[in-house]
């Protein structure tokens, strides 16, 4: 072999490192908590680098698991907000990707059955110390979201709600009713054909910091902030969104 050869292999490994790194970066850091209730949640955390004081649970829709915001991940980390999205026990494999949460249980359950494993992401978030912790849900979950704001008003610092409902059979007045304990801001917007569903969510709400955001174009859940879902609607909404979350939980250091 000759003895430039090693070198040349070395050169190369390092190369392909350097290209490697962004998409470990993008990859995020894999997260295993427990459910209020016991049960296993998986997730990924993604940093938005060095100490970021405000981080984002995000919890998806119906059929999906935490890969609905794979797109989204790197513009809240950019904004400088840490990011934690997790496989709740109702959903599947909708936008790509599996829902590990949903494999390793042996099936999916109904809506309401995830709502320890939103309660589990926010305990995580409170053990890992952020100071301020905005709730992000989609269709479902952004009406549990709202549920999970009510029960812990001193633990929450924003919620962001796209596409709620009174999904739940049991109740259908339970999302109503924690809206009208929500006290702080609260972000809730759904698209055009599905506004109905939201003013009967805000029904009893009185909190002092509503942002009620009417689209123009749109697509049902958290779906409607990403370009290949929405492309009407999504520099629009996306805009919306995020002069919301800069304005209602700024990215701090710790």
């Amino acid at each position: 072999m000759p003895a430039r050869t090693p070198r040349l292999i070395g050169r190369c490994l390092t190369l392909l490192a350097i290209v490697m790194l962004p998409l470990a970066a993008r990859a995020g850091e894999p997260v295993t908590l427990k459910a209020s209730d016991g049960g296993t949640v998986y997730g990924t955390l993604n940093r938005a680098g060095g100490h970021a004081g405000a981080i984002l649970l995000l919890f998806h829709q119906a059929g999906a698991s935490r890969h609905e915001y794979d797109p989204l991940v790197p513009v809240f980390t950019k904004m400088g907000y840490d990011t934690l999205a997790i496989d709740q026990r109702s959903g599947d494999g909708l936008f790509g990707g599996r829902n590990e949460t949903v494999d390793k249980r042996g099936g999916s359950t109904g809506y309401l059955d995830a709502l320890p494993d939103l309660e589990g992401a926010l305990a995580w978030a409170k053990a890992h110390h952020y100071a301020r912790i905005a709730l992000v849900g989609s269709s479902y979950s952004s009406s549990l979201a709202i549920v999970l704001a009510a029960r812990h008003p001193r633990d929450v610092a924003a919620v962001a709600s796209f596409s709620p409902g009174e999904y739940f059979d049991d109740d259908k007045n339970l999302v109503k009713r924690a809206a009208a304990k929500v006290a702080v801001p609260f972000y809730i917007t759904t698209p055009p054909e599905e506004e109905d569903r939201v003013g009967e969510v805000l029904r009893d709400a009185h909190g002092a910091d509503i942002t009620h955001f009417r689209q123009a174009h749109g697509v049902h859940g958290a779906s409607t902030l990403v370009q290949s879902r929405d492309p009407r609607g999504y520099a629009a909404n996306l805009r919306s969104f995020s002069d919301f979350l800069r304005r209602a939980l700024p990215a701090k250091a710790r």
